[in-house]
């Protein structure tokens, strides 16, 4: 919890469940979730899942305050 991360700059094929628009860009971990199961593409579990809070210019640019929360798989986070 408020660890600074970078969401990886990958493009795997296949449908890799992290939104290009936060790829590359900075965060700040605010939760764990967890490990989740994913029974429907029996790949067994899932990488420990955490929300990633952004401030909105980091992702979109222009000078908003608001901020942004996305869910992300551990395997997409890099320490910043």
């Amino acid at each position: 919890m408020g660890d600074q991360v970078r969401i990886k700059q990958e493009n795997p094929v296949g449908n890799p469940r992290t939104p290009k628009h936060i790829r590359g860009k900075k965060g700040v971990i605010v939760a764990l979730h967890g490990v989740i199961p994913n029974p429907q593409d029996h790949r067994g579990l899932y990488s420990p899942l955490y929300t990633v809070l952004f401030d909105v210019k980091e992702i979109f640019g222009g000078s908003s305050h608001d901020k942004l929360r996305v869910d992300v798989h551990e395997e997409w986070l890099e320490a910043e």
